[in-house]
């Protein structure tokens, strides 16, 4: 036989023997969640979650790639959600592309399951050196961003109390654990070297923030807590109206207000709060099949903004030339509908992803503007467009 023939024999083996795990995900992607209205609240984002993840763990690494394709291939990916009940009718006047940016440094994997203190430091330390070039590319191709910061980040120091303990004006979140993080043990800020941006630029990046606000891009700036402590059932509301009183207070020497805040580990609660303390938008989403959608305005005033996908990849193995592919798929299907995607990634991308996925796809994003196909905005201008677009239609 050919090798050729071998070729292709092995590819229409392996497809056919992932198509039954194929069909299981979509299966577990139609669960109850599709029926769920925009009012609707419950468990929808952790019964997909789960559904999901029961069949995806089981797979080694090869087949969760192999997997992964095979599911966008067949399962009409990207998902579209247009309700024009609360949507405008017919969208917007041009798609939207819009990208935020988990900024958080070692913050972000200080409890984070599997993870050590020098593990978050060496993470935050990669990340930092990433931000730079970051911005030089976005500058370039005239790409602006929200930039979902963590609020210790705008200090340029911080130190220890009377018992050297951090921040000890700030009331403590109570121990938990959940699918990402565990903490269990001693205090929050156990891990706040107390120091300053110099002598530890894992945990503070006033540096960094100027450089974004001082970017030709015009970047919003977001709140994604001031440590990275989550919102989900286990935050009282009290913690959480200190938390973001907190970035408030850090935020304020450099003129800033935010409108939006992106849930530490996506994992959502004390909405009450976040609207009590005046914020625009949360990146959450009532409906999960909604890939390329646009905002929906809350009882309470906020909007919710979906998630299209992340470009973070976990594990090896991964095809670059397929995964570019698809996250061109996301701008045109915004293009094509006259809706949103929301495109998100950490800083810390690893180089190969960086390189061949983020980049590529800024330039891309810059190509399609050019023929008048899509806008690139911020979270914030979405939510003025999509404004714009309902009153426009009366429905504001």
């Amino acid at each position: 036989m050919k090798p050729s023939s071998i070729l292709f024999l092995d590819r229409a083996l392996r497809d056919i023997a992932l198509l039954s795990v194929a069909a299981v995900w979509r299966r577990a992607s139609r669960n109850d969640v599709n029926k769920k209205t925009p009012g609707e609240k419950g468990t929808g984002r952790s019964m997909l979650r789960d559904s999901r993840s029961q069949v995806y763990q089981l797979l080694p690494q090869p087949l969760k790639v192999l997997a992964s394709e095979l599911v966008f291939k067949y399962s009409g990916r990207p998902y579209v959600y247009h309700d024009p009940a609360v949507h405008p009718a017919h969208g917007l006047p041009r798609g939207v592309v819009t990208f935020s940016i988990d900024f958080e440094l070692a913050w972000g994997w200080a409890y984070a399951k599997g993870f050590s203190r020098e593990d978050a430091v060496r993470i935050g330390l990669h990340e930092r050196s990433q931000v730079p070039r970051i911005l030089e590319k976005m500058d370039e191709y005239a790409i602006p961003a929200t930039w979902a910061t963590v609020g210790h980040l705008f200090l340029e120091r911080c130190g220890g109390g009377e018992n050297g303990t951090a921040h000890q004006d700030m009331r403590r979140m109570p121990h938990f654990e959940n699918e990402y993080w565990r903490f269990t043990s001693g205090d929050w800020y156990q891990v706040d070297p107390c120091t300053d941006y110099q002598r530890d630029p894992a945990w503070y990046a006033p540096d960094l923030i100027a450089q974004i606000l001082h970017a030709k891009a015009k970047h919003e700036m977001a709140c994604h807590s001031f440590a990275h402590g989550g919102f989900g059932s286990y935050c009282p509301p009290e913690i959480a109206e200190a938390n973001i009183a907190a970035c408030f207070e850090a935020m304020e020497p450099f003129g800033l207000k935010p409108k939006t805040w992106v849930f530490p580990g996506n994992d959502v609660g004390n909405f009450e709060a976040l609207a009590k303390k005046g914020f625009r938008t949360v990146r959450s989403f009532p409906v999960e099949r909604a890939e390329i959608s646009l905002p929906i305005r809350r009882s309470d005033g906020m909007w919710d903004i979906h998630e299209s996908t992340p470009i973070d990849l976990e594990g090896k193995g991964w095809h670059l030339d397929e995964r570019l592919a698809r996250l061109k798929k996301f701008v045109d299907k915004a293009a094509e509908t006259k809706l949103a995607a929301h495109i998100w990634f950490h800083p810390s991308l690893p180089a190969d992803q960086m390189n061949g996925l983020l980049f590529p796809l800024f330039r891309y994003c810059a190509e399609q503007r050019e023929k008048g196909l899509v806008d690139v905005l911020t979270n914030d201008q979405l939510i003025d467009a999509t404004e714009a677009a309902l009153t426009k239609e009366g429905k504001l």
